[in-house]
């Protein structure tokens, strides 16, 4: 796919990078963002992941999850931080997302951003907001397209236990098994 090869063209050089999905993310949200960090990180980029909501807490195993930075209207320290990441960011990938206002809160937040964008998914009813896109809906679940990416950087070495299980939560719950 030439956007696997355009998008490693990209992280030759490090970057700082965010990543978000859509509010209330699942098991492929946020396994896909949280897997796609743990690379974007073994290639020295910055990565800080942003939820827009909270999450299940049955998603807490998932390696990572404790520096996600989840979006809180009351919490004005968080959106600071938020702020500043997305003002900072040079890439900013978009998770599991076919349409931008299915981050709210933060997507007039997000959307100020002047990074490059990247959204990767699989749903139906794609809106154009991006620079780049890996869009597949023929493809299982987001993770298994941030895996394909991976494998088309030729960096499957980069893909510890902790990587693999995240990719392997976000497919396994959006095909059901």
């Amino acid at each position: 796919m030439k956007q696997f090869a355009e998008i490693g063209n990209l992280l030759t050089q490090t970057k700082k990078i965010v990543i978000t999905t859509h509010q209330k993310p699942d098991a492929d949200a946020l396994g896909s963002s949280l897997g796609l960090a743990a690379y974007l990180k073994k290639l020295n980029h910055e990565v800080t992941v942003i939820s827009p909501t909270n999450y299940p807490e049955f998603l807490n195993w998932m390696h990572g999850q404790v520096d996600v930075l989840q979006f809180d209207e009351k919490n004005p320290k968080t959106r600071k931080q938020i702020e500043q990441k997305v003002e900072e960011a040079e890439i900013a990938f978009f998770m599991d997302l076919s349409d931008p206002k299915r981050c709210d809160p933060i997507h007039e937040l997000i959307f100020k951003t002047k990074a490059i964008r990247i959204v990767i998914d699989h749903h139906l009813g794609k809106k154009d907001f991006v620079n780049w896109e890996i869009w597949d809906t023929e493809a299982a679940a987001t993770g298994e397209l941030v895996y394909e990416m991976i494998l088309a950087h030729g960096r499957q070495d980069l893909i510890d236990k902790a990587t693999a299980e995240c990719l392997y939560a976000a497919i396994m719950t959006d095909t059901g098994g």
